[in-house]
């Protein structure tokens, strides 16, 4: 195809990419259209961390179903607690930084105030 941009002419040369025809997705007019999927990259099936399958996984695809569901799989999330004490045990580190930098700094009245937040806080 030849183009020209601010009087320059050039050829430029369309990229054919070999696509593959997924499901139906909907019609459209009467027709129906599918999904295009170029051949180099698998379909989907992940959306939003989650797996689900298709109907052409479903009809015989090699994906192994026991596999997806396997207990060793699941997640856990740190209790309450468990969040309460990382979050004191920053606190303490933070506030044991900032009197070594008092110290550095010789502010002997930031020493004194960061002393007792630290004795309230019990770190």
């Amino acid at each position: 195809m030849k183009l020209t941009y601010r009087g320059v002419n050039y050829e430029y040369d369309i990229p054919t990419v070999d696509m593959i025809e997924g499901e139906v997705a909907g019609k459209y007019r009467g027709q129906d259209w599918n999904y295009r999927y170029p051949r180099h990259i698998p379909g989907p099936n992940k959306y939003g961390g989650t797996n689900y399958t298709t109907k052409r996984d479903s009809q015989g695809g090699d994906r192994d179903s026991a596999a997806v569901r396997t207990p060793g799989a699941v997640e856990s999330y740190p209790t309450v607690v468990e969040v309460a004490q990382v979050h004191q045990a920053n606190i303490c580190n933070i506030l044991d930084r900032r009197k070594q930098a008092a110290k550095a700094n010789g502010d002997e009245r930031l020493l004194r105030l960061l002393e007792i937040e630290s004795r309230q806080m019990v770190c």
